[in-house]
């Protein structure tokens, strides 16, 4: 488990805390951060996926392995002003690898995919006022073998807000650009053309 100050606190990249010799190296690899588009009403939420990867010089000793994702948010205190309390607002967890007839990981490389769904109505990353990170832990039983926490960044975009994915511009061939943003073109009123030179409306050509 991990504390909402220490979610909060900014993740800096930090070596895994591992307890065996039989580990070479442990990391997280995200796919891509993750974008919620829309209000928090209407937005249908995300995923966030990635790889687990482990490398092992020996066996290990395992029971299984857990993917857990933790959001947290400085919540203000009823009756206390301004004071602020660090809580933790989101958890969810995976595992993503669970020991079978053996309780031993092989050596050599383990890559280990995962994904989370997101709800729509989660809180975007705000540095040091809303905070999400993702722990993978192995564990023995009760004993962590090994745990990494690498930080996540949320982001929500509203369309044609604060600049971020304005509403879609059209080019047409000898018209100016035009967007849902601009008024309205003027209407073309074709009687307000005069004729061509030598155009006859009955049809016939003036000589």
């Amino acid at each position: 488990m991990i504390s909402a100050a220490a979610i909060l606190n900014p993740v800096k990249p930090v070596a895994p805390t591992v307890s065996s010799t039989a580990i070479l190296s442990l990391e997280v690899l995200i796919d891509e951060q993750p974008v919620l588009k829309g209000r928090a009403e209407e937005a249908l939420g995300t995923d966030l996926s990635g790889t687990l990867c482990l490398a092992l010089k020996e066996s290990l000793d395992a029971t299984r392995i857990q993917v857990q994702l933790f959001g947290a948010a400085m919540e203000k205190l009823p009756g206390a002003g301004s004071q602020q309390n660090p809580e933790i607002v989101y958890t969810s967890s995976h595992t993503i690898w669970n020991a079978s007839k053996t309780k031993s990981l092989v050596p050599g490389a383990h890559d280990i995919r995962f994904m989370f769904k997101l709800p729509g109505n989660l809180p975007a990353t705000e540095a040091g006022r809303v905070q999400y990170v993702l722990r993978a832990v192995i564990e023995d039983g009760e004993k962590e073998v090994a745990a990494l926490v690498e930080a996540v960044r949320i982001r929500r975009i509203i369309a044609g807000a604060d600049g971020e994915e304005p509403l879609p511009t059209y080019e047409y061939d000898h018209a100016p650009a035009y967007s849902y943003d601009s008024p309205p073109p003027p209407a073309f009123q074709d009687h307000d053309l005069p004729p061509p030179p030598g155009y006859d409306p009955k049809g016939k050509a003036r000589a």
